[in-house]
């Protein structure tokens, strides 16, 4: 199996660095997606040799996710994993997700936290969407809102998400659920290095919004 890795990126000049020198040790192919940076992250990111997509304007972190996708299955891929550029994500559990789209056995494979770890306000809005796409969408996953993961070409043939931003991983699970799609959950490091990084109360309740809608339009 083909498997690449997808960074997507924005302003994580800083801290991309660290995450793309770690990946150099993984022999896989890797794909950074510079979402519309204003600071040095594309000019970081290729340094590091791998091949590095721009966006011209900042498009939003599914915009970048989906941007990665395609390209790496327009280069032969079987599979990709994404994995976020700030640091948050260790690289030691990429064999995890390597093991497991190596069996062959599912299509998708969500990375779950250790939920006591996470802040929680973040906790809470995690729990009350996860309630929300199990009633609707007939799939049960702990963690909703972790953003490493792993999807085959299959899948994404299935599951190509229209959201651009924070919603994305939802929608991702809506749709595993909805096209019945093999899946599973693997446990995966918790780091936080900004608390205040990241999703807000007011885009989680955007995406409660997104749920519901999707249970109406998808």
């Amino acid at each position: 199996m083909k498997i690449f890795i997808i960074v997507p990126a924005f302003n994580e000049a800083k801290r991309i660095g660290k995450v793309l020198h770690d990946l150099k040790k993984v022999n896989l192919p890797v794909i950074v997606v510079d979402d519309g940076s204003k600071d040095k992250t594309y000019q970081v990111a290729q340094r590091y040799g791998f091949n590095v997509l721009r966006h011209s304007i900042n498009l939003g972190k599914g915009a970048a996710m989906k941007t990665g996708a395609i390209a790496a299955f327009s280069l032969g891929a079987d599979a990709v994993i994404f994995i976020d550029s700030d640091g948050q994500h260790k690289v030691s559990d990429l064999p995890k997700f390597i093991k497991v789209l190596q069996s062959g056995k599912f299509d998708v494979v969500f990375g779950v936290r250790d939920m006591l770890k996470v802040p929680f306000i973040r906790r809470v809005g995690n729990s009350i969407a996860s309630l929300l796409v199990w009633s609707f969408f007939n799939i049960r996953v702990l963690d909703l809102l972790c953003r490493y993961r792993a999807i085959t070409k299959k899948a994404f043939g299935k599951i190509e998400w229209y959201s651009d931003g924070y919603s994305v991983e939802t929608e991702m699970v809506a749709l595993t659920g909805k096209n019945s799609l093999k899946h599973c959950e693997i446990p995966v490091s918790t780091v936080y290095y900004d608390k205040f990084k990241g999703l807000t109360p007011l885009e989680g309740v955007g995406i409660i919004a997104d749920v519901i809608k999707w249970r109406i339009i998808r």
